[in-house]
Formats: C-alpha cells, structure tokens, sequence
C-alpha cells in the first residue's frame, strides 16, 4: 500500500468534490498549537453493535449503519460513497478488538483502525478481491514515503464468518492477533519504524469504514492494491461489524500535546474524570422487567392477589351475564310456545297508555 487509507481516500473525495468523507484528521497539534485537548476514554468497554451506538460516544460521520440482531451493516450503497464510524474518545496506548466480516469487492476496502490527531495509525484492512486475508499495517506521522509496512495474514471465509481482530499496543510494540493467535509483532525500535520515529505513540481513535479505492481518479498503485476498478454493478456492498472491545491503558480527564514532537512522552495526562467513562457507566433507564424486579416479594405478593380478585370478579360477572341471557331467552321461547304473544303485546299497549296519562297528568307535552 502506497499511503494512509483515509488519506487517499480523502484526496479521491477531494478530487471528485463529494464531502462525503472527513479528513484523517480536524486539527494536527503537530502543526497547530491550539489544536483541543483529546477525551480520555480512561477505561475498557465492549459495544455490541445489535442497536444504535450512543451517539455521545460515536459518530457516523458518513453513511449509515443498518443495526440487526447480529451486528451493523455498513454499506455503500450508491457509487462512490463511502461509511465511517468514528468514536468521540481517545486511548492513550491499549487493546481494540474487533469482531468483523469484510465485504467482497474488487476495489472495495473494509478497515477498522486507530488513529491519532498527528495521523499515527494502527490498521485493520480487508481489500474486496480478496476474502481468505486481512492486511496489518502503520502509520507514524502520517509518512507514507516507504510502503513496507504491511503485511497480510490468511483468515478463511473473512467475508461470511465473524473473526476475531484484535490490536495490542504500548510504548514498547504493537501486535495484531486474529482469533486469539498472534500473527504479527512490530517492536518501538526497529527498521521498519525508522528506530521509533515512524512508531504509532500519540492518542488515538477508533475508525471503521467501508470505502471504494478502485475508482479511476486514484493512482495505478492504490488500484492495483485494491484489486482493480470497482464494479458498481454488484452494489451494494456491506462490511458488518458485530461488536468492539476498546481498553484504554492510561487514565485521566483528557490528553494535550506538549510541543510539537508526537513523542509519547510530550502528551500530557490531564487528571480528572472521563467523560465517556461517566457516560459509560452512567445508570440507564430501568425496564419494567427491572423495575419489576426492584419491588418486594410483600409487593410481588400483593400484586398478584390484587390480580387474581380483579380476575375473579370478572369472571363472576361474565357468568351472571352469560346466565342472566340464557334466563331470557328460556322465558321467551316459553312465551311464544305458549301462544302468549297476544298477551305480551296488549300489556305493552296498556303500559304505554297508563304512562302517557300519567304524562298528561304532570302536564307533559310532547315534543313537536
């Protein structure tokens, strides 16, 4: 691979002028001094994606993702867009697992990566043509000048089957495991991290998306890497993400750089209470299983009694009903077999006239 993914990717929207991509990142500190200082995530999570994220936590910049009882689909859907999930908090060093089906694709590209403000980055990625692999690979500072840091790793069925990703990261090395097995090693100090300066080592975020590569404005190397131009004909496609694990091995408030090294140890932790850890383990709304379950066995009991009184007196008063029009229905039938219908109908006629002169006794009029 020639250079960052979510740098090409946002050159090619740049190019193509479609917004539908941000930037790998808002302000680089590295250039900018005054650059906010990053939201400590400051503990460990796992999201399962079978409903919608908690939006104070993550952020779909583009796309949307289609929730199921399984996990999120994240698709592209029309030509040339693209789906990003990027989380609002920060890990300063740590462990991010993910449980992923690529999508199949000739110049379709699935990832799930860390990423810092400077662009240091960890990456997962998944090129379409190819669906028995997965791609490791990183970032310092955004130097893309040398492209012999990625490796690929066989996975079978990387697009029908649910695998095991996982990402371990400190000062001292970064490994990728896949189902619990270790694959890859890459150490702070050596070649291919040009001895510690190209090493990943600055706050960073999560990102997942699915993005096109193999499109005709992107140079001969990107689409060779993504296995060719995209064939818009097979839309859509879909990576589907069933949850993630995030740890963050430092804690505090926040972390700011100081100066403008990207050295781990110029970023200072802010102390102070996490904000997505508040959000985290904040006590959600009860369901009326739970609500249910905080009343006393006293209460359980008397609900049930109350129930089965209201329960009883319904059925009580049904069967008075149900006998009542069985009754009236004997004495009719009793009537009419008995040739009475002359009777009923001339005591009708006398009950209506002793009512009409009691009326006009009370000077009733009727109405006109």
């Amino acid at each position: 691979m020639a250079s960052s993914p979510f740098n090409v990717l946002f050159a090619l929207f740049t190019i193509l002028g479609i917004t539908a991509v941000a930037s790998a990142t808002d302000c680089n500190p590295l250039e900018n001094t005054t650059c906010p200082a990053d939201n400590a995530l400051s503990t460990e999570h796992t999201w399962w994606l079978n409903s919608t994220l908690d939006s104070e936590l993550w952020d779909m910049e583009t796309g949307t993702a289609d929730y199921t009882s399984t996990g999120a689909d994240f698709s592209i859907k029309t030509e040339n867009a693209s789906t990003l999930l990027v989380s609002n908090f920060y890990i300063f060093f740590g462990v991010m697992e993910t449980h992923v089906k690529m999508s199949p694709g000739r110049g379709i590209i699935s990832s799930v990566i860390l990423q810092s403000d400077d662009e240091d980055e960890i990456d997962w990625e998944w090129v379409g043509y190819n669906t028995s692999s997965v791609q490791s690979n990183f970032f310092g500072k955004g130097n893309t000048t040398t492209s012999d840091r990625g490796a690929f790793h066989n996975v079978a069925n990387a697009d029908t089957e649910y695998h095991n990703y996982t990402s371990y990261w400190d000062k001292e090395r970064l490994e990728w495991w896949i189902d619990g097995e270790k694959v890859r090693t890459v150490n702070y100090s050596e070649p291919t991290t040009l001895y510690g300066k190209n090493y990943p080592q600055t706050p960073c975020r999560v990102k997942a998306s699915i993005w096109p590569v193999g499109l005709p404005s992107a140079s001969v190397g990107n689409i060779e890497w993504g296995g060719g131009l995209v064939n818009w004909d097979d839309l859509p496609f879909t990576m589907s993400i069933q949850r993630i694990r995030v740890k963050d091995f430092s804690s505090g408030k926040e972390y700011e750089y100081e100066g403008t090294s990207g050295s781990y140890d110029s970023i200072k932790i802010v102390d102070g209470n996490s904000t997505a850890k508040a959000e985290i383990e904040k006590t959600p709304a009860k369901t009326l299983a739970e609500k249910w379950n905080d009343l006393g066995e006293g209460a359980h009991i008397g609900v049930y009694c109350g129930a089965a009184a209201a329960g009883g007196l319904l059925v009580a008063l049904f069967s008075w009903w149900c006998i009542r029009q069985r009754q009236q229905g004997r004495l009719a039938r009793a009537l009419n077999d008995g040739n009475h219908g002359e009777e009923l109908a001339s005591m009708e006629k006398s009950q209506n006239q002793w009512a009409q002169s009691r009326w006009g006794r009370q000077s009733y009029q009727p109405v006109p």
